[in-house]
């Protein structure tokens, strides 16, 4: 990176500390900076102070799912250009369904996923080498 070059920012909105932590570490260790919500109340407020480029959502959030997060999210300024990937141990067809409808990129199952595949995905999604 150029010196004087921002770094891209990536948002996790993750409940699972142990989880949250490894991939804030990989992401942080791949060049980008990262801030780590672990409700989608935290992820929306987030989203609104900090404008990240990328999204990487779980969908079992404490207080209400992440499509719903995701919702309010695309309904605010920037919203709608954020890239999101979701990352989540759902794996039913019908949230991918959703999830496509509200204009996500991806969507992994963390257990069929390594963080480095993760990471692999972050890269291609935000053109990064």
């Amino acid at each position: 990176m150029a010196d004087g070059e921002k770094k891209q920012r990536v948002l996790l909105i993750e409940d699972d500390v142990f989880m949250g932590d490894l991939l804030a570490q990989a992401v942080a260790h791949a060049g980008f900076d990262i801030m780590n919500a672990k409700t989608s109340d935290e992820g929306v407020k987030v989203f609104q102070e900090w404008h990240p480029d990328l999204i990487l959502l779980d969908l079992i959030l404490p207080d209400q799912n992440g499509f719903e997060a995701l919702r309010q999210i695309r309904r605010m300024p920037g919203g709608l250009d954020t890239k999101v990937i979701i990352v989540s141990n759902l794996s039913r067809e019908t949230q991918w369904d959703e999830a496509k409808r509200l204009g996500v990129l991806d969507y992994l199952i963390k257990s069929n996923f390594s963080l480095d595949e993760i990471i692999q995905k972050v890269k291609e999604v935000l053109n990064t080498p």
